[in-house]
């Protein structure tokens, strides 16, 4: 029982503050924040290197560099290979890139000889669906 108590404490005290601190949201001036996709031309804003590991032909290596303005998260890559099939992998777990960072990532199961294409599917928080990538931890 002893154990419990501070657990106990900590569910009271969440249910007395969180109404306040939700209120605060309802004050605000500001526009929420919305999940938004990177729009064709801020992925161009990303600089994404890629590679294969030497000692795994299989596992293809990526180096994203955000220069957008605000903190990015990449899902997943889409692949499109050289005997027209098509393919998604999610990245577990997600790629967070905070803005003028770079983050390094792997998929395995891609091999280079068999890759036409590939591209990034990234993600950020705007007020607008036009506006810029903000920082939802400001």
């Amino acid at each position: 029982m002893l154990n419990a108590l501070p657990a106990l404490i900590g569910l009271t005290l969440g249910l007395f503050l969180s109404p306040h601190v939700e209120a605060m949201g309802w004050f605000s001036d500001e526009p929420a924040l919305r999940q938004t996709e990177l729009t064709p031309a801020e992925l161009k804003q990303l600089s994404i290197q890629s590679g294969w590991s030497n000692d795994d032909p299989g596992l293809m290596m990526f180096e994203v560099k955000n220069q957008l303005s605000g903190p990015i998260f990449c899902t997943g890559a889409n692949f499109e290979f050289k005997d027209g099939k098509k393919r998604s992998q999610t990245f577990d777990p997600k790629l967070y890139i905070p803005s003028k960072s770079v983050r390094r990532t792997a998929i395995r199961g891609i091999e280079k000889k068999d890759v036409k294409s590939f591209g990034f599917s990234c993600l950020c928080m705007k007020a607008s669906a036009d506006g810029p990538c903000e920082n939802a931890f400001k």
